[in-house]
């Protein structure tokens, strides 16, 4: 029995049909990026080919992830690929996916590298994930060397594997530990730390999406202490392993500049400057190396 051709158009509208049914947020863009992926095409391919057929195993392709999809989980995952500062990274799950926002940590970071005149530079991306950080720093200023830390063995294999695709292994270690226990010999060795943190509080669980809550890393997403307990040890180690003109540049939940900023300043950090985002959301701190230990 022949089975009935489906074209983009008819493609894109039942992946948006049964989408919206099974509650996603988003389901018409996920339905374009969903048939995209399918066809390994880009979205403007499917609105100028609307009566493009997909192939028999595009269609079971398509069907598949469709309810995978449905089942929130991440397109991302399914792609195994997510797209960071111009550049394709692998990902899989129990790897944290990178987000847009954290391209203004990347952005404040790269530039406070970029300012300074020295030849050899020295950073480390705490809590590194896909080491979509890390990597992009060490593709973007060829004078760094950067280590990156995590508590999961998963992620730094995946890490490793990208900075392998983006050839920049040779200025790349990776460590496995919790925030900067790893490298807590090396006193005043790095000019910057940098961290995406998992910043979510237990409490605000119920107002993540289903498709982070039930599928990426908890340990990458929530944090004890309201959601303040990674910065608190950040705050407390750093000073250490940093030089006497270092900076702390962090990644910030929604609404949490200030209480970010009066743990840091309980610790001795001067705040320098911060970074919002296109809906004006203070997204990212970048701090001042303490001069003296404060208890």
């Amino acid at each position: 029995m022949r089975v009935k051709a489906v074209t983009v158009q008819e493609a894109l509208q039942s992946a948006a049909d049964y989408l919206a049914k099974r509650r996603l947020r988003s389901p018409r863009q996920d339905a374009d990026l969903l048939v995209a992926s399918v066809l390994k095409r880009d979205r403007t391919f499917l609105y100028t080919h609307p009566e493009h057929q997909l192939s028999t195993a595009q269609k079971h392709l398509f069907q598949q992830w469709l309810i995978k999809r449905g089942e929130h989980f991440p397109l991302q995952y399914l792609r195994g690929k997510q797209e960071f500062y111009g550049r394709e990274f692998s990902v899989r799950p129990g790897v944290f996916i990178p987000r847009p926002e954290t391209e203004l940590v990347l952005e404040a970071a790269l530039g406070l590298l970029r300012e300074s005149p020295e030849e050899h530079l020295r950073a480390i991306d705490v809590g590194t994930g896909s080491g979509c950080i890390g990597i992009t720093l060490a593709c973007e200023e060829p004078r760094v060397v950067v280590t990156a830390t995590d508590v999961s063995p998963i992620a730094l294999q995946v890490a490793h594997q990208n900075a392998k695709k983006h050839r920049c292994l040779d200025r790349l270690e990776f460590r496995e530990g919790q925030t900067l226990n790893p490298v807590k010999d090396r006193s005043g060795y790095y000019h910057l730390v940098v961290s995406n943190p998992p910043y979510v509080s237990h409490q605000e669980r119920n107002r993540v999406d289903a498709s982070v809550d039930k599928h990426e890393p908890h340990e990458a997403v929530y944090a004890a202490e309201s959601g303040q307990a990674i910065y608190k040890q950040l705050f407390s180690e750093a000073r250490k392993v940093l030089r006497d003109q270092g900076k702390l540049v962090v990644e910030l939940g929604e609404g949490a500049k200030q209480g970010i900023c009066r743990l840091a300043q309980a610790k001795g950090w001067v705040l320098e400057g911060s970074r919002k985002d296109l809906a004006h959301i203070d997204r990212c701190a970048i701090f001042g190396r303490p001069l003296d230990e404060k208890p």
